[in-house]
């Protein structure tokens, strides 16, 4: 027998006319975790005949309806199911007892013949026929037909009270018909008590809120398959990115941080969250009448802290925040596109402090979720106490009042909420070195423990105790992981190593003395405490070991097993169940329930890694860029991309790609390495390059392949190299920048200017003949009409018939790339983002407002769009067809 909460959802999925739906909201009913979250308190509306505010609050994230053709702004403590072109919010109320439990809201667009309409029939009687069956149902009285607007289209409404089991209950239903093909229809049901007192004005709260646009066409529909247990399906489960995408998001659930007190920032921006990711790929209409050129591109996958909070996993990754909501196929993704001004985030910690709650630090500082201001918002150097912005750590206890923040070079700031008070620490006061890489709090600031490259810092009060390889039992000064236990006992990770100290007592352990094959043999990244005093821990090849001290073995020890995640481990930690999660550089997370592995992870969209080192397209059209996962060729922002074998120079020094006219791919970094299809070749000083570090390859017009490097450019010739240097008359070569112009080479120097090569002939433009920013050449550019685009450490200039004239609009910013589009120009710099001009006017994009790097390290325009690559965060992409006003 059907319950009274399914057949009061029943009739308002029969209003919406929409079979798919109800099969959805089935779902939900049967597989909702319980919401622990309520929404916030709201005074009941007066009925106006236009939609009025009303205090509800949202993350700020706009929940996109491609199919519909709409967008939304979902309400904090509901469950959001998406089918097709329509949405379900269902808010579980407190009274799980009563014959109706369950708030809802709807909203569907359909054709309108689909809809029963009739041509030229009017919207109030359109309403009342999609009224009916629920005022046939609940036997409903309904009120006076209301004008209103959505989005500035006309619409009507009719409030309904009727009753269901004995229960009375209220609801509305509205219509509207945003184009003249198509309905938009929204209905919201309650028991009257609730409807009254929240439920209407939810209602009215999200109908404020709702954008058109044009419908994207239907994806193939794929089945929906019940989930048994309130938990993601493993990665393992779901479809390639390449595939097309099942349109089923079951109950993804915005759940409200914490709610916290006073940390004030002198001046605190917030910044409105604009897209909630939903099934991949949607469009992102910015504006109701205008499309977003830009778009991000991220791997959010590459992982380096979670934790647990309420019901919601955040997880801070090179590619931006992640809220995992327990229960949800698909994470929501944020990027500086929603709000960051860094994609590259470092840690994260539920931090219940005032003023904090679910805080994530970056090398832009911290940025703090947000949810009654409807955005993020950011703690920095320059509008609070923060002493500097490169946080690599955070240790952070509510109960005992304290933050502690690490930073990358800086040493650590402590805020102590008892005293109110910040102070900094660093070599100067207290630390033996500033280069911060974990952190653990005995007590309530007893003792800060600080790991860094050099060894370990302990700050008590005025003392500081400093432990190394030489003064101490640490094998080295290679450490992975600390936490603290509540004894005050400090348990510290390091190569294949566990360390336990007691006070002055260091006790070592490892897989020799523990006589146990199991323990890991890696550098130890993870650490976290069990609530019997057991140690779960996890080295970096993720091999993880519950390790009981008492009887000096792993009790409990998987390598490899299913569900487990495979690349290099990052962090380990704990959720109040006991279950046990660890974060991984590049394929998400796994957790362990006490029975098994589950892991999650984002389909491959767009790129693996974020840190961009080069990018370059092909003769034949392909766009290829390298980042820290290696060599890839990109298909499209949401398909996997296509990688190659590990490319045999070090990823992290490449500088440098090109793919030259016989299809011959050729990266530079330390050395040169060609890749023909099948094989990479490799090649070094020993065979014949002009030095050792590649920073710039060209192809000339005879086919011939220029590497430059820091002693000069070396030329293949298919079989052999012949070299330009110092000794061949370069007046400096450090060569940075190569470009082909016809029968000429453009060959830009470190210090000697801008060299034209044709014809065996050098001719050499300098800061002292031509006028140039400075002798430092990094970046060269052909525009459409021949101009030649000099960027240099100092600016950025043109020259144009012999003429060299500077643009005033880079300053003397350094320039890193320069790109030539058509009547557009971009140019990158190391620090300031993005200039570009579309032809009116200099504009400037930085990680305030899109990029995912304020280091611009690579430029290429590839399917009528810039792609723009950040030393960290990712890609950029702007569309060319819909160019900015």
């Amino acid at each position: 027998m059907q319950s009274s909460a399914f057949r009061i959802l029943s009739a308002v999925v029969t209003v919406l006319l929409s079979v798919a739906l109800a099969g959805l909201i089935l779902l939900t009913l049967r597989n909702q975790p319980t919401v622990t979250i309520q929404p916030a308190p709201t005074a009941s509306p007066t009925q106006t005949p236009t939609v009025t505010a009303t205090p509800f609050q949202t993350l700020g994230a706009d929940l996109i309806v491609p199919e519909g053709g709409y967008r939304f702004r979902p309400l904090l403590g509901y469950a959001v199911t998406l089918q097709g072109a329509a949405v379900a919010l269902t808010h579980a109320l407190s009274d799980a007892a009563a014959s109706v439990s369950t708030a809802t809201i709807g909203l569907e667009t359909r054709p309108q013949g689909a809809s029963g309409a009739r041509p030229n029939q009017s919207l109030a009687d359109v309403l009342m026929q999609v009224a009916q069956p629920f005022i046939d149902q609940t036997q409903a009285q309904t009120g006076a037909v209301e004008a209103l607007t959505i989005d500035g289209v006309d619409a009507v409404a009719v409030t309904l009270t009727g009753e269901l089991d004995g229960a009375p209950i209220g609801g509305r239903i509205v219509v509207a018909q945003p184009d003249d093909d198509r309905l938009f229809i929204a209905a919201g049901t309650a028991p009257l008590p609730t409807w009254e007192e929240e439920t209407d004005a939810a209602l009215t709260h999200v109908l404020e809120s709702v954008a058109f646009f044009t419908p994207a066409p239907p994806v193939a529909m794929a089945t929906a398959t019940p989930t048994v247990a309130p938990s993601p399906q493993p990665a393992s489960q779901t479809p390639r990115a390449d595939a097309t995408p099942a349109p089923t998001v079951p109950a993804v659930m915005i759940i409200e941080p914490t709610a916290t007190g006073a940390i004030s920032p002198t001046a605190t921006p917030v910044i409105s969250i604009t897209t909630l990711l939903a099934p991949s790929p949607t469009p992102s209409p910015t504006a109701r009448a205008t499309t977003q050129p830009w778009s991000l591109i991220t791997d959010p996958n590459w992982m380096n802290e979670l934790v647990v909070a309420g019901n919601t996993i955040w997880v801070a990754t090179d590619g931006g925040a992640l809220a995992w909501t327990r229960g949800s196929a698909t994470p929501v993704k944020f990027t500086t596109l929603n709000g960051l001004t860094s994609n590259r985030l470092t840690a994260v910690a539920d931090c219940a402090l005032p003023n904090l709650g679910v805080i994530f630090g970056s090398d832009a500082g911290l940025q703090i979720v947000d949810p009654a201001a409807g955005g993020w918002r950011q703690l920095t150097s320059a509008n609070s106490d923060l002493s500097y912005d490169d946080i690599v750590d955070l240790a952070c206890d509510p109960e005992a009042g304290y933050l502690v923040v690490g930073y990358a070079q800086h040493g650590i700031d402590v805020y102590d909420e008892a005293r109110n008070t910040w102070r900094h620490l660093d070599r100067n006061s207290g630390l033996a070195f500033n280069r911060v890489r974990a952190l653990a709090v005995v007590g309530a600031l007893d003792e800060i423990w600080v790991v860094g490259e050099e060894g370990v810092t302990v700050a008590a009060g005025a003392d500081s105790t400093f432990y190394t390889a030489a003064n101490s039992p640490l094998e080295s000064n290679r450490l992975g992981a600390v936490v603290a236990a509540p004894d005050g006992v400090v348990w510290l990770g390091g190569d294949g190593v566990l360390y336990r100290v007691a006070g002055e007592s260091w006790t070592v352990y490892n897989a020799e003395e523990v006589n146990d094959a199991n323990f890991p043999v890696r550098l130890i990244t993870g650490l976290a405490l069990a609530d019997d005093g057991a140690l779960w821990l996890g080295d970096i090849d993720g091999a993880v070991c519950r390790f009981d001290p008492a009887t000096r073995t792993c009790t409990t020890a998987f390598r490899a097993a299913p569900g487990m995640a495979t690349a290099p481990l990052t962090s380990l930690t704990l959720d109040a169940a006991g279950q046990v999660y660890f974060t991984t550089a590049g394929d998400g997370f796994s957790v362990y329930d006490g029975a098994g592995w589950q892991r999650f992870a984002r389909p491959p969209a767009g790129i693996r890694g974020n840190a961009v080192r080069a990018a370059t397209v092909a003769p034949s059209g392909a766009l290829w860029i390298v980042t820290e996962a290696g060599v890839q060729r990109v298909i499209a922002p949401e398909r996997a991309p296509a990688l190659l074998p590990p490319v045999p120079i070090d990823a992290a020094t490449i500088q440098a790609i090109h793919v030259a006219d016989n299809g011959d791919l050729w990266v530079g970094g330390a050395g040169a390495a060609m890749w023909n299809g099948q094989t990479w070749t490799t090649y070094t000083l020993t065979d014949g390059l002009a030095g050792a570090v590649i920073q710039a390859i060209a192809v000339d017009s005879r086919g011939r392949v220029w590497l430059g490097a820091e002693a000069g450019v070396s030329i293949w010739n298919g079989e052999s190299f012949f070299n330009l240097t110092r000794a061949t008359g370069l007046p400096d070569a450090n060569i940075r920048a190569l470009l082909a112009d016809g029968d000429a080479m453009w060959i830009g120097s470190g210090g000697g200017g801008l060299y034209r090569f044709e014809r065996n002939q050098l001719e050499v433009l300098n800061a002292d003949n031509m006028k140039l920013p400075s002798d430092v050449i990094t970046a060269l550019a052909l525009t459409a009409d021949g101009a030649l685009l000099v960027g240099t450490d100092a600016g950025l200039a043109e020259l144009r018939a012999g003429v060299v004239a500077p643009v005033p609009e880079i300053g003397e910013r350094a320039v890193t790339h320069i790109l030539a589009v058509d009547a557009t120009m971009w140019v990158g710099t190391i620090g300031d983002g993005l200039f570009y001009n579309l032809g009116a006017s200099w504009q400037q994009a930085t990680t305030q407002n899109i990029l995912p790097s304020n280091h611009v390290t690579a430029l290429t325009d590839f399917g009528n769009a810039v792609w723009v690559g950040g030393a960290s965060g990712g890609l950029a992409r702007y569309d060319l067809s819909s160019k900015e006003e």
